[in-house]
């Protein structure tokens, strides 16, 4: 299993082209939020944990560079605190930097298509698949590779999710209801 460093890693050795990244959970307890969700919650502005500004430069850097990062986060309404956070100060700065995001929204679906049973994963130019592993208190424990007869199976579960899903803008705009009542002064 890799730590979350040897997964950077790995990420960056073998990301050529095309990276994506398909979320399923509803919340995700990880160190670089900082106090942001706290934040958030409280009805500040904006973001302040300082990786943001740097991880945000590395993006755009990658997109300038030709490289796509694609993601999908499968959701159902009511969001959780941590989706809306996500999505107000998580994807909207993102797609600014040029990543492309995507939201499966299940909230009017029976059935996903067996999408969120497969879990968190990444998929690394087709050729490398990398399952997340989270605990009982959603923290990142570590990344599994899957094994090279299994790709098949997340390239379809990525084509499925990036197909059935709407550009996080759009689908942002149309649902005003999970939006921050206010932010203070």
């Amino acid at each position: 299993m890799m730590t979350e460093d040897q997964l950077g890693q790995f990420i960056d050795e073998h990301f050529r082209r095309d990276l994506f990244r398909l979320e399923t959970r509803e919340r995700y307890n990880v160190e670089s939020d900082g106090d942001d969700l706290g934040r958030f919650l409280r009805g500040e502005r904006e973001p302040a944990a300082p990786g943001k500004a740097e991880w945000l430069e590395h993006v755009r850097r990658e997109s300038r560079a030709g490289l796509v990062s694609r993601r999908v986060n499968v959701l159902r309404a009511p969001l959780s605190d941590y989706q809306r956070y996500e999505c107000e100060w998580g994807y909207t700065y993102l797609v600014d930097a040029g990543e492309q995001i995507r939201i499966l929204d299940l909230s009017h679906r029976s059935d996903d298509g067996g999408i969120r049973a497969i879990g968190d994963f990444f998929l690394i130019d087709n050729a490398h698949a990398l399952r997340m592993i989270y605990d009982d208190n959603d923290r990142f424990v570590g990344a599994e590779p899957a094994s090279p007869v299994e790709i098949a199976q997340y390239r379809q579960v990525a084509d499925a999710a990036w197909t059935l899903a709407e550009p996080f803008a759009s689908w942002w705009a149309s649902h005003p209801e999970h939006h921050r009542g206010r932010a203070v002064a």
